[in-house]
């Protein structure tokens, strides 16, 4: 025999016998009686983990045989650590069971950094206008449904062209961005004359970002930004409103 024979029939051995020292794990990660997708599994204090697939399944092979600790971990769930026997040869079927831990996940709020951040830590506050505000403070159109907000100024700068602006600290309306669903459909002067434009029935809410924000919006940002979020069409419907004033006793 040849010396590379020799050597391929040595490896061959090895192989043999490591794979005689290990076995597999199998099974599926459940939430109560339905399948948990993506969750990690791992063997303890080794380099061996999969990712559960969409039914919730897996296979971890070449586990060493005796107890070995495979934990389970996902967003969402509790982590589990449980012991599993493997036997040299042999796939060990196991089931695990995760229970709910949505209680200590991270709060979900919105920045104005377009990053991802935790509430105690974001440096700058945004106000949230939904549409049952809007409701409440009979609005018909986004000018009148920002009136009532804190730090924002609603005026009429015009007695010929009757044009409205928004203040934000003390700045004229032309710093003032407008969003629509974060994009900035709106010029500066578009900002003075549009606003009574967009009525409160396809506003879903309002986000409003008080403060020097050009960085990220452009230059007309300086005073703040007003980010207008429309609603999403789930059915063909209409709705009729009307409003009444009164002045002086008089309609």
């Amino acid at each position: 025999m040849t010396q590379n024979t020799l050597l391929t029939t040595a490896f061959l051995f090895l192989a043999v016998a490591a794979y005689s020292q290990t076995g597999s794990i199998s099974g599926t990660v459940l939430d109560k009686n339905s399948a948990v997708p993506y969750a990690a599994v791992q063997v303890t204090g080794t380099n061996l983990g999969v990712i559960t697939d969409s039914l919730g399944r897996f296979t971890l092979n070449l586990v060493p045989v005796g107890q070995q600790n495979v934990a389970i971990s996902t967003i969402g769930y509790q982590p589990i650590n449980q012991k599993v026997s493997v036997k040299a040869g042999q796939t060990t079927n196991v089931d695990f069971t995760l229970k709910d831990d949505k209680f200590n996940l991270n709060e979900v709020v919105i920045t104005g950094t377009r990053t991802s951040k935790r509430r105690t830590d974001s440096p700058v506050i945004v106000n949230l206008i939904n549409s049952k505000q809007l409701d409440q403070v009979v609005a018909t159109n986004l000018l009148e449904g920002i009136r009532f907000q804190p730090g924002l100024r609603v005026e009429k700068d015009c007695q010929t062209c009757n044009y409205s602006q928004i203040r934000m600290n003390g700045l004229q309306g032309g710093y003032s961005q407008i969003l629509i669903n974060g994009r900035a459909i709106f010029s500066p002067l578009t900002g003075l004359y549009g606003l009574e434009q967009i009525p409160v029935n396809m506003i879903e809410r309002i986000e409003v970002v008080r403060g020097g924000v050009s960085a990220l919006y452009g230059s007309s940002a300086i005073g703040g930004t007003v980010n207008v979020i429309t609603k999403v069409p789930t059915k063909n419907s209409y709705s009729l409103t009307n409003t009444y004033q009164s002045i002086d006793g008089k309609a």
